[in-house]
């Protein structure tokens, strides 16, 4: 005989791993149907763990057949989202994968819209999908000319797609292409449900291993003692489980009888089951007790036969002893649970293991109309008429008892009488010791009242949501829409008749919202909530803004509330414009008033010059008067631009009529925001409006200034005196018996009183006389120092006063008298745009003061208001001219800027000489100040600050008081 080589069986490891390999080195083929040949038996032999691997050669092997640029399959998750799990790209080709990982899924409506209707997709020219359209979009960013796909189903839902992209040249499809993508579909549809499927058994294996390891160890726990004795009773063999059922040794057992280590009580009871395993072969089961460590335990013995009976050596008993204390106490206890059960207001149901009635209690008769006897053998399903309710909710219980041993649900019933009523019913199955079902027990509490109250809360909440201003809307986790109240559907341009049954959000989300999907709903699922803003664009109108809140529901369903903020908008944007303008206007001030002083400081030079050129021309003579001339003819030049520069950035006023208490309003809610820590900004206004004659942005700059002062002298961090507050009142007629720290009472006017009063620092003496000097700040270098100068000068152009109460860290009051508008002045005022002029016609004045310059700078102003004006140099020149004639002077003004004890020195020689004509003193230092006569000593005047402004505006108001009296 020849001899045979037997050839080993190849292992199915070595197979798969030949089969993988000759899969990813396969020579491409250009047979469509011979490639989908070649790929159905990869994914036929293909096992779970390379079947992504295989997913990967299939499509590169169908798109190259195809001659196609891309190959692609997409599974949808959770019917919210579809990923595009596998691709496969020809060279030069952009992939798209990464771009396509979450893609919601009302963007694939063209494609579920085609395979329900066709089948599948065959898009052999992609400039055909209308333009502006999501999926236009895709494929235009794709470069896509040409597209086919075939859905994957499972079961009637489509749970994917496969298909190919033609990227460089559009491809017609004929039936056969439409064929082969559809079969591919169907091979990947039953890989990939294979795949499931082996998983899903995986995890069941692993339960029933994990369940049978627990029934293991619990009947290792049993408590059991087994003793083996020979014919004759005496021990044999001994072994006991924990717990211990005898604090007995091994040796103390073994060899003796009962009689020698049982109680005798016991030992009897194991000698009458030893007669009776004689007798039958088994004995019945005898129970005992037996105090152990103080407590009465009950136990179980069983007797049967040991060995084969034909043996003598080998014959004996078998003894097994169980504790059944707990199931002693039970059955004891049975009687009571009875009576229990009896008492009971819930309705308890027992029934057989086929789900038929076998008990009732009271109560359940009682609540569901029927007597125990018509109930016994009837569906618990068919007593409690949840057909009669519901019959979907009838038949999922039905399902429920049939399918679990135990469960809760609320359920809708009605009696055997015809009334309704809810319960919370609850089933358990009822199992004996072997774990066999031998029953089932209902227990049901009746949750009718509970369920009414619900009902009525429900349309309190309901007709609430109606009512609400906010739109409200809940949508179903599928998207259709369930609840929508009358601004939710104004909001979304829902008719009031269309039924919201038939919408779901995304029909009715308008675009903006719709393009911020991709973002909110990531957020959305992982935070349980997305709150943000959205404009709605409107036809022939403004934008109207939204804040919209989303909330993900426990029971999958989505909470939105929009509230309109169009109206906060546009305040938002008006407050911002409005800080811009007071922004612009300080800056003009703070210019003009560096500009002014600057100007100030070198016209006082100029005008040294200007005079030193006239003295050297009389000095001169006649010669040389070329080169002076041009001196003088450049000096006029810087005096031209000096006038020129104290005009820079002077804002011309645009006064008008208007009520006080919204321009307050706007300026409290301008700083509002900039209060830090507790601190606390409060408005007082009256209700009647208070029209005053203002420049808003003015009277909103001096505001501002004032709010900004009391915020900075607040105390830092948390203080309970942190506060701010700011009064309105109508002050008919203001007393002129207190000092004012800038302005004057005009007595034609009536004033409106604006209190701004803070709990911060205070102010000591020093600082109120400086506080309103140019350039002098108490913030360093976060102050200009110019805020109240330009409150001052705002106050003075307006005919407004000021007054500043405060002491050192008891706060600070500051109080503005503005003049409220007389119906006469209004219109003249508004019209002129510009402050008055004031008159000095019929005035002799005589101007008095040591410094040259400046009493020709004073003179030609007064001379220009219509005064009669004359200088002097000296207080005695002054007052021998009032002596010599004084019925031709009505005033004297004192011009010296020099320092305060030289203006003490003139008001003094004044006093003394006992003039009757009142005199006006001025200072070079401190803050303007000016009183009534009556407030000063003797006739004086002072006003501490050496303006020609200031001394116009004192003499105009005593003209009018002249003329007044």
């Amino acid at each position: 005989m020849l001899p045979i080589r037997l050839r080993s069986r190849p292992r199915k490891q070595d197979i798969e791993m030949r089969f993988s390999a000759n899969a990813v080195n396969r020579t491409a083929t250009s047979d469509p149907v011979i490639a989908l040949a070649e790929a159905q038996t990869l994914l036929l032999q293909s096992s779970n763990a390379r079947l992504d691997t295989e997913i990967a050669a299939v499509l590169k092997m169908i798109a190259q057949a195809h001659d196609a640029d891309r190959a692609f399959l997409f599974m949808i998750k959770d019917m919210m989202f579809v990923e595009n799990t596998h691709q496969w790209v020809a060279q030069g080709i952009k992939p798209v994968q990464e771009d396509l990982k979450v893609t919601p899924y009302y963007a694939g409506a063209m494609f579920w819209d085609a395979f329900r209707r066709d089948g599948m997709l065959a898009l052999a020219d992609t400039s055909t999908v209308p333009a502006g359209s999501e999926m236009h979009n895709v494929l235009v960013q794709q470069d896509i000319k040409s597209m086919i796909a075939a859905p994957l189903w499972s079961a009637d839902d489509i749970s994917g797609f496969v298909g190919l992209d033609f990227c460089r040249e559009a491809r017609e499809f004929d039936a056969c292409d439409c064929a082969l993508i559809r079969s591919l579909a169907a091979s990947l549809s039953a890989a990939l449900k294979h795949r499931q499927q082996v998983r899903h058994q995986a995890r069941l294996e692993t339960d029933l291993q994990a369940a049978l390891d627990r029934i293991s160890s619990m009947v290792r726990a049993l408590p059991e003692l087994l003793l083996e004795t020979d014919r004759h009773g005496v021990v044999v063999g001994f072994h006991q489980s924990p717990p211990l059922i005898l604090a007995l040794a091994p040796e103390e057992v073994i060899g003796r009888p009962p009689e020698q280590f049982l109680p005798p009580h016991v030992a009897a009871i194991s000698r009458k089951a030893m007669a009776q395993v004689d007798a039958s072969g088994w004995s019945e089961t005898l129970s005992y007790s037996i105090n152990i460590d103080g407590r009465a335990k009950r136990f179980a013995l069983h007797a049967t036969r040991r060995g084969a009976s034909g043996s003598r050596r080998s014959q004996g008993y078998l003894f097994v002893v169980r504790d059944v204390t707990e199931s002693y106490e039970q059955t004891h206890h049975l009687p009571l649970l009875g009576r229990m059960a009896d008492l009971s207001s819930n309705l308890i149901m027992l029934t057989d293991e086929r789900q038929r009635v076998t008990w009732m209690n009271p109560a359940a008769i009682a609540r569901t109309g029927i007597s125990l006897d018509a109930a016994l053998g009837r569906d618990p399903v068919d007593l409690l008429r949840l057909d009669t309710s519901d019959s979907g909710a009838a038949d999922d219980l039905r399902h429920k008892l049939k399918k679990f041993d135990q469960f809760k649900q609320d359920v809708a019933a009605t009696s055997w009488t015809g009334l309704p009523y809810w319960i919370d019913l609850n089933m358990q199955s009822l199992t004996n010791a072997e774990g066999e079902v031998q029953g089932y027990m209902i227990v049901a509490s009746d949750v009718s009242l509970h369920k009414l109250a619900e009902a009525r809360a429900l349309r309190e909440r309901i007709s609430t949501m109606d009512l609400s201003d906010d739109g409200i809307a809940i949508t179903q986790p599928d998207g259709h829409i369930a609840y929508m109240n009358s601004t939710m559907r104004r909001v979304m341009c829902v008719s009031a008749d269309t039924p919201i049954q038939t919408l779901t959000w995304h029909d009715i989300n308008p675009q903006p919202l719709r393009d911020q999907f991709a973002k909110i709903l990531p957020e959305l699922y992982s935070q349980g909530q997305w709150n943000g803003e959205v404009a709605f664009p409107q036809q022939n109108a403004a934008d109207r803004y939204f804040d919209m809140s989303i909330w993900v529901q426990s029971d999958g369903a989505f909470l939105t509330i929009a509230r309109e903020i169009t109206a906060r908008k546009a305040s938002e944007k008006n407050n911002a414009l409005l800080r811009e303008q007071l922004h612009i206007a300080q800056s003009r001030q703070q210019i003009a008033q560096l500009a002014g002083g600057l100007a100030h400081d070198i016209y006082n030079f100029m005008a040294v010059i200007m005079h030193t050129i006239e003295a050297m021309k009389q000095d001169l003579g006649h010669t040389n008067h070329e080169s002076l001339a041009r001196i003088e003819s450049a000096s006029a030049q810087v005096l031209s631009l000096l006038k020129n520069m104290s005009k820079l950035s002077r804002r011309e006023a645009q006064r008008s009529v208007r009520d006080i208490r919204p321009i307050v309003k706007q300026s409290t809610d301008l700083l509002r925001p900039s209060l830090g820590g507790d601190a606390e900004l409060t408005l007082t206004m009256p209700d009647d409006p208070i029209n005053i004659l203002c420049d808003q942005t003015e009277l909103m700059q001096v505001l501002i200034n004032l709010m900004i002062n009391a915020r900075d002298a607040l105390p830092l961090g948390t203080c309970p005196r942190a506060q701010i507050s700011v009064h309105v009142h109508r002050l008919e007629a203001p007393e002129d018996n207190f000092p004012l720290d800038v302005g004057t009472f005009w007595p034609e006017h009536r004033y409106t009183l604006l209190e701004v009063c803070d709990t911060g620092i205070g102010l000591s003496t020093e600082l109120k006389k400086t506080m309103f000097d140019p350039y002098f700040s108490t913030k360093g270098e976060h102050g200009t120092g110019l805020g109240m100068s330009i409150v001052s000068a705002i106050l003075l152009s307006n005919k407004a006063a000021l007054r500043v109460q405060s002491e050192p860290g008891e706060g600070t009051r500051v109080q503005v008298f503005w003049p409220i508008a007389s119906e006469a002045s209004a219109p003249e005022l508004v019209a002129a745009g510009v402050e008055e002029t004031p008159s000095l016609v019929g005035l002799n004045v005589l101007l008095a003061g040591d410094n040259e310059t400046a009493l020709a700078e004073m003179s030609k102003l007064l001379s220009s208001a219509g005064a009669e004006v004359a200088s002097c140099a000296t207080p005695q020149e002054a007052i021998a001219a009032v002596r010599d004639d004084p019925g031709n002077w009505n005033v004297i003004v004192v011009k010296a800027n020099t320092a305060t004890p030289t203006v003490d020195a003139w008001a003094k020689s004044f006093r003394q000489a006992e003039l009757s004509i009142p005199v006006i003193l001025t200072a070079a230092e401190g803050s303007l100040h000016f009183a009534t006569p009556s407030a000063q000593n003797e006739n004086d005047i002072v006003l501490h600050r050496a303006d020609a402004a200031s001394v116009l505006e004192t003499l105009s108001h005593y003209t009018k008081l002249r003329t007044t009296h």
